[in-house]
């Protein structure tokens, strides 16, 4: 609920939100943990969502296949054809792969929360985006209208 995740931020906690596939049910199942992590981001107004997989972010390309793929540090907008770059299978210990991602980016845009893809292999990865250096990929969120 909102309280407890209100409760581990007051503790200095960094809450952890993962839906198990092996007890959800059908009433609550969201199918991906990006959307999830998205609506959480938005229901508890963060200032940030972090996405950790195993790419650095988002590519031109494939970067398993195409050596000449370049990661896109910056989304300003999820345009059709950032849209058309997240085309493909989920990573080998994930479902989503890069379109739920950008769905994730969407929902945590409109909401006004920037969204950091990144790789997660190394635990100091959430310290260094923290402080502000440019790790994997942002999308800025959408500017909202009464500011």
């Amino acid at each position: 609920s909102l309280n407890t995740l209100q409760r581990l931020l007051d503790w200095g906690a960094i809450p952890i939100v993962n839906e198990n596939d092996t007890v959800a049910v059908d009433e609550i199942k969201f199918g991906d943990n990006d959307t999830l992590s998205a609506m959480v981001a938005a229901l508890v107004e963060a200032d940030l969502l972090v996405i950790l997989t195993d790419i650095e972010g988002l590519y031109t390309a494939d970067p398993r296949v195409d050596p000449a793929a370049r990661l896109i540090s910056l989304v300003t907008e999820i345009t059709p054809e950032i849209e058309n770059l997240a085309d493909g299978a989920g990573s080998a210990r994930g479902t989503g792969g890069m379109i739920t991602k950008l769905a994730a980016a969407r929902i945590a845009g409109k909401a006004g929360i920037p969204l950091v893809i990144a790789q997660g292999d190394d635990v100091a990865v959430l310290q260094e985006i923290l402080d502000g250096q440019e790790i994997g990929t942002l999308f800025a969120p959408e500017r909202r209208t009464s500011e």
